[in-house]
């Protein structure tokens, strides 16, 4: 019972327990009230169409337009939507191909296309993946609803003209029943296609992975970093403290890099990007976490690690790994879109899955970096400075002892 109470005679104690339950309160909060609603946003998500069929084609595009239940694009070359699609501007397309309606009318069947993004949240290539056969057999009931029309209507132009015999009317009734027996309830088949695709389940993991231990080692890199500075304020200037700690985020991140590019390598992740710009970005990535987590420790403190603790609750619903960015309130997608997380996990979907270059996610994560130190500078700028005490001079009997 003593060495209870000696525990609680401790302030760490008391900041343990409250450090413990910030997190249940803070992920509880955050988490619940931006999932709220995504499943009633999903038409939020970005559809591009490409109609190449002159026929049939017309009509069931425009029906598509009007009832999928996502935001329709409409594209002239399949060309173009995929060029958006690798932008991430799109989470699916759907290609009508050229020969949909004569493929039909000779072979009674044909097939339409999917190109489903891969490098997207797996919520994203779920939905769309579930969509593809939604789509299809609404398709295949218009089709199959058209060629019985189709036939009936040729019918009664055949019929129109008296019957010269009673054999002539058995021979086409005969006849009207093996065409009809020759319909297919499902003539459209149809063709997915993965883009951007990667094997392994591990590896389309590796967004979340990267930021959540990224994050998490820069918190507490950034509270040691600062709980050094404060006992080195009584020797060293507050500026040379401050560049010092600097130099050390940037060393720090470029070995950082370094080692997470040979983790990948030993876990066989492949890049579809070149190792030199991974490498920048990967660096890019430790420094701007280290940068953000440093702002707030310089600004509050040991209290900053609250401020820390919330932006990473905030970064894992809003870096659009697990729920798609489209899905969340306009609220999260505002904060979503300031925070760095967001940039490395599009920057990790391109060294993954493929697509545009790492400049523009790294040109952001840049100014995140740039701008949190300008604020820790301000910060620093208004503190009182220190000086260091010169150390006492030697006595004579102290040299003559050397």
């Amino acid at each position: 019972m003593k060495i209870l109470k000696d525990f609680f005679k401790h302030r760490e104690t008391f900041i343990g327990i409250a450090t413990a339950f910030a997190f249940l309160l803070i992920f509880f909060c955050v988490w619940m009230t931006a999932y709220d609603g995504v499943t009633d946003r999903v038409d939020q998500l970005k559809v591009g169409l490409v109609n190449d069929d002159a026929q049939m084609g017309k009509t069931i595009s425009n029906n598509l337009e009007k009832n999928l239940p996502f935001k329709v694009k409409g594209y002239k070359s399949l060309t173009s939507a995929k060029e958006d699609m690798n932008k991430r501007d799109l989470d699916m397309v759907i290609n009508i191909p050229t020969n949909f309606s004569s493929s039909l009318k000779e072979n009674n069947d044909t097939e339409i296309k999917y190109f489903i993004n891969q490098a997207n949240s797996s919520l994203t290539k779920q939905i769309m993946a579930g969509a593809t056969k939604d789509i299809t057999q609404t398709i295949n009931k218009g089709v199959y609803t058209y060629k019985q029309e189709l036939i009936l209507s040729n019918l009664s132009k055949g019929l129109s003209a008296s019957l010269p015999s009673e054999e002539l009317a058995q021979k086409l009734s005969e006849n009207i029943t093996n065409v009809f027996s020759s319909l297919t309830i499902d003539p459209v088949q149809s063709s997915v296609k993965k883009t951007n695709n990667t094997e392994g389940f591990a590896a389309t993991m590796l967004p979340m992975l990267i930021v959540l231990a990224s994050w998490v080692g820069a918190m507490i890199m950034s509270l040691n970093l600062n709980s050094v500075s404060v006992q080195l304020k009584n020797i060293h200037s507050k500026w040379s403290i401050f560049f010092t700690r600097q130099f050390i985020n940037i060393g720090a991140s470029i070995i950082l890099a370094i080692i997470t590019l040979l983790f990948m390598y030993a876990f066989d992740i492949k890049f579809t990007t070149n190792l030199f710009e991974t490498w920048v970005f990967q660096t890019l990535v430790f420094f701007s976490f280290l940068s953000l987590t440093q702002m707030f420790v310089v600004l509050f403190g040991p209290a900053g690690m609250v401020f820390n603790i919330i932006s990473l609750s905030m970064q894992l619903v809003t870096f659009g790994v697990i729920v798609p960015k489209a899905m969340l309130s306009n609220f999260y997608q505002a904060v979503g879109s300031y925070f760095p997380a967001t940039y490395v996990a599009d920057g990790y979907y391109t060294v993954i899955f493929g697509g545009t270059s790492l400049s523009h996610d790294m040109n952001i994560l840049l100014i995140v970096s740039l701008a949190t130190i300008f604020i820790a500078i301000g910060k620093v700028a208004l503190q009182p400075g220190i000086k260091a005490k010169p150390e006492p001079m030697p006595t004579k009997k102290e040299i003559a002892v050397h």
